[in-house]
């Protein structure tokens, strides 16, 4: 003989054995065979442990697309929310503004009633009511007004009073004016007091408009995200399915490459019997 082709699970190898004993041609071809399947099931180890690997790395990033994702939802639950706050406090800025403009045509009016009832002479005297018909009632009812806004109101001899005796309150050219210049400042003071709730409403207008933007694109990516996730699912199941036929083909292998290591056991074991019996013979 010469060469003998020895075929199994891996590659295909040839033996001289020409210049051997068939013992020792059987044994070369028997252990040739071993060493095929025993790089076989190598490789088909190396493929079962690519196969995990690449499920491991599926599963890492499927638990890293959750995690991402509830995190998006939890942002957005929690603009959501400040959007309801700032809603609720742009309601009560509203509100703030309706009761300063109210405020503010309150101290107009009177300013302008005081403007037109003032006396062109700063000690002379003049009805508070005396653009209005100097109306007694309304003359008293205007220096109310005058208390209730916080202006100040002098004693002595600069003190309102019924001067003529008509039942009407008088009061200073020089008073009455510096209760009108009181006016400005006090109504100067609310309207910055309303620009700012202004403002401030405005601001509050456009975070909601950028949270909303936020919630937007975050819902998109959280989305993309559960989307990749099912389709990274689908994939481990694809691979988990192949995982199933290569462990399948990895047991036969492990079975195959037993079987032929018992075989040749068993051969080198006979080899070892049958010399032993020649030379028991012999003697």
């Amino acid at each position: 003989m010469s060469n003998f082709a020895v075929g199994g699970a891996g590659q295909v190898g040839s033996i001289n054995l020409s210049s051997m004993d068939l013992e020792t041609a059987l044994l070369a071809v028997q252990s040739q065979r071993s060493e095929l399947l025993e790089s076989s099931l190598r490789s088909q180890m190396e493929s079962v442990n690519a196969r995990n690997q690449q499920i491991a790395d599926l599963n890492n990033k499927i638990s890293a697309n959750q995690t991402q994702a509830n995190e998006l939802d939890a942002q957005n639950a929690q603009l959501t929310a400040d959007n309801a706050a700032a809603k609720s406090q742009i309601g009560a800025l509203e509100s703030q503004s309706v009761s300063l403009d109210t405020q503010i045509a309150g101290l107009k009016d009177l300013q302008s009633r005081l403007a037109a009832s003032k006396c062109p002479d700063p000690e002379g005297f003049y009805g508070l009511s005396w653009g209005q018909g100097d109306n007694a009632a309304q003359s008293h009812q205007t220096l109310q007004q005058v208390r209730d806004a916080g202006l100040t109101v002098p004693a002595g001899a600069d003190a309102p009073r019924d001067v003529d005796r008509n039942g009407t309150m008088d009061a200073k050219g020089r008073v009455v004016q510096g209760w009108v210049n009181e006016l400005n400042g006090k109504i100067s003071a609310l309207e910055s007091q309303k620009a700012a709730a202004n403002s401030q409403a405005a601001t509050l207008t456009q975070t909601i408009a950028s949270n909303e933007a936020t919630i937007t694109s975050n819902t998109t990516q959280a989305k993309e995200l559960r989307a990749g996730m099912d389709d990274m699912k689908r994939q481990v199941d694809g691979l988990s399915n192949a995982q199933q036929m290569d462990m399948l083909r990895l047991q036969s292998l492990t079975n195959k490459r037993n079987e032929a290591f018992d075989v040749m056991t068993n051969f080198v074991k006979k080899m070892q019997d049958s010399r032993s019996s020649i030379i028991g013979n012999m003697r």
